[in-house]
């Protein structure tokens, strides 16, 4: 056999275990995507313990480099590190608004999207993005690790707060104007 022959044959045997041409059991649905869409958006904007205790694992896991510079944990680490902390940490946030512009990727286990919020002091828009990992345990999908970044400035600012650029301050009353330009979708 020729060379390019081998090769068509391992590519298409690769996408053949890559995609598989039967729904695997163990995978969510497109509709089972977008339940755990909704239940993320519950969890972080609209959260109840409720909510926290049946839809995230035992061992879940939050990671955001954008909330560890807020509450002064190593970057890198673990934000959440147990259900227990972020079922906690979620109790003591008021709810917002919190619009999904898409959802960008979704596997068996593993959903992408984006998002934006609006709120607090300086009703700033701020954009995120969020890698659900996931897993169905007691016969449903629920949410074991959450990867989220987001523009921290602007929410630093919603809370309230203020921060130091290039000498210059900002405050919720006094933002960067390049901060208030509508975002692109």
């Amino acid at each position: 056999m020729r060379t390019s022959t081998l090769l068509s044959l391992a590519t298409a045997a690769s996408s053949a275990l890559a995609f598989p041409l039967w729904p695997r059991a163990d995978c969510m649905s497109a509709a089972d995507a977008a339940g755990v869409v909704e239940i993320y958006k519950k969890l972080i904007a609209a959260y109840t313990e409720a909510d926290g205790l049946k839809y995230t694992t035992k061992d879940f896991v939050d990671v955001s480099d954008s909330i560890n510079t807020f509450i002064h944990l190593p970057l890198g680490g673990p934000t959440f590190p147990n259900q227990e902390i972020f079922n906690e940490a979620q109790l003591q946030n008021p709810p917002f608004p919190l619009e999904v512009l898409s959802v960008d990727a979704a596997t068996c286990d593993v959903i992408a999207l984006q998002w934006q919020a609006t709120f607090g002091e300086a009703q700033l828009s701020s954009k995120g993005l969020t890698i659900l990992k996931t897993r169905k345990e007691d016969g449903i999908w629920k949410i074991a690790k959450i990867d989220v970044e987001f523009n921290a400035l602007t929410w630093l600012l919603n809370m309230g707060g203020s921060y130091t650029w290039e000498d210059k301050t900002f405050t919720p009353e006094a933002p960067d104007a390049a901060l208030k330009a509508k975002p692109a979708h």
